[in-house]
């Protein structure tokens, strides 16, 4: 009884943990439509994911002790959803870093990428991996569960190494205390999956009774959500500095190459990369490649970090 009503405790921790991710979600998305902006797009699928891992685990621990034909096959069904939605946050994640980041090749990284975590799942979801016995409610771990283990922790290894390892490349610009807090939230995930490392090594089977633990990370993940509300409640778009010039003092100061300065004045007058092309009779890829380079001069993330610095330094 004292076992049941301690799940119950937890799941009504669950719920509210949940609504305000949501809530920050909620707040989040609307940036996300009204700026267009990649890079917040590619956080909220990271955020939403984490969101969606804690509301599957939360009902495994629903119908685990408040539906009384809780069947095996639903539980090892939802199981392997939730090890697909593990692997979905690394993907998001590694493609948020390398995005913010600016990190050239990012598409061919998080292809790699991405093919990982399709075998490392299939490692896990498939028979290879993981068998049902459906009469005792027990799932049995094979070989290839203790290789995609290994492999997970690699690849969740990589995501912390890049969090880290361009950080400096935003240290200076407004996205440092939201991305510094999300490393933090991040780091504290890493660190659980490094605690139960060794016990999923030398784990052969798991039990229905064993999915009521307390997942900590749950903490920092609701301390971030009330982070991203008080951030995005402040949120705004910087206003657009006159269309038509840029200071020399501008140019010299950040070493603004001519062909730089004609894409900035384009960026300011509000087109898009494609109309840049079109206008200046170069390839998609080189505007890009330009932006880049312009990104990593004045130590910004975004066309709207650009304009903000073009207004506060004109």
């Amino acid at each position: 009884m004292i076992a049941k009503i301690m799940v119950h405790l937890l799941i009504a921790y669950d719920l509210a943990v949940i609504l305000i991710g949501i809530m920050a979600l909620a707040i989040a998305f609307f940036w996300v439509s009204k700026t267009g902006e990649t890079n917040l797009r590619y956080f909220w699928l990271l955020y939403a994911f984490v969101t969606l891992l804690l509301i599957v685990m939360m009902l495994k621990k629903y119908l685990s002790v408040n539906v009384a034909n809780y069947s095996p096959q639903v539980w090892y069904v939802i199981s392997g959803f939730q090890q697909i939605i593990n692997f979905a946050i690394l993907v998001a994640a590694n493609q948020y870093f390398l995005g913010i980041y600016q990190v050239r090749s990012r598409k061919i990284f998080t292809s790699i990428y991405l093919l990982a975590m399709f075998v490392f799942a299939g490692l896990l979801i498939t028979p290879i991996g993981a068998t049902l016995d459906a009469d005792q409610g027990i799932i049995y771990f094979g070989a290839s569960f203790r290789v995609a283990v290994i492999l997970y922790v690699a690849a969740f290894t990589w995501v912390i190494a890049i969090g880290y390892g361009f950080l400096k490349r935003i240290w200076n610009t407004r996205q440092r205390s939201f991305v510094a807090g999300l490393l933090g939230f991040i780091t504290l995930g890493y660190v659980e999956a490094l605690i139960g490392f060794p016990e999923n090594l030398a784990s052969t089977s798991i039990t229905l009774a064993r999915e009521n633990d307390f997942t900590f990370s749950s903490i920092p993940y609701a301390l971030y959500g009330i982070f991203l509300i008080n951030y995005f409640l402040r949120y705004s778009l910087p206003s657009f500095p006159a269309a038509d010039t840029l200071t020399e003092g501008f140019l010299s100061k950040y070493g603004i190459t001519n062909r730089e300065r004609e894409i900035i004045l384009k960026v300011m007058q509000g087109k898009s990369n494609a109309d840049i092309a079109g206008e200046l009779v170069i390839s998609l890829a080189t505007v890009k490649t330009h932006l880049h380079n312009i990104y990593q001069k004045l130590g910004i993330d975004s066309r709207y970090g650009l304009l903000a610095k073009v207004r506060s330094d004109q």
